[in-house]
């Protein structure tokens, strides 16, 4: 499989597409078994502070980190924010100010996220949803 055939299938698929353990961070591809992202163990979550991310009812967030590998090789790397006590996983905007995510960086959140809560939290958090560049 080609670099660009993964980054094709992550910004389109969903998370029906997937084969999810939620208890250890596994996500596999249905259609290439090959194909699987890794969530990092929850020891490893780093405490997260941006107002965007802290100012839902659990203010707690935390910075977690997905790798993406094709068999043993990696792929890539995303890092996502876990807000909300957990209750929803979003994408890492450009920055504090610049509160800009991708609609490819959407589509992977929306890939793991196990609540299916991104659509609802984006705008809790006010982040706007722009083209991929």
């Amino acid at each position: 499989m080609k670099l660009t055939e993964v980054h094709k299938i992550l910004e389109e698929s969903s998370q029906e597409d997937w084969i999810v353990d939620d208890e250890t961070g596994s996500f596999t591809y249905k259609n290439d078994l090959n194909l699987h992202i890794d969530r990092a163990d929850y020891d490893s979550f780093r405490e997260f502070n941006e107002p965007w991310a802290t100012s839902h009812p659990d203010p707690h967030a935390a910075s977690v980190e997905y790798v993406v590998k094709y068999g043993t090789s990696f792929v890539d790397k995303y890092t996502l924010v876990s807000v909300d006590g957990h209750r929803a996983t979003l994408p890492m905007p450009k920055s504090i100010n610049d509160l800009r995510v991708t609609k490819s960086d959407v589509n992977f959140a929306k890939i793991v996220d196990i609540g299916n809560r991104v659509d609802e939290y984006l705008g809790r958090a006010q982040l706007q949803v722009v083209d991929n560049e």
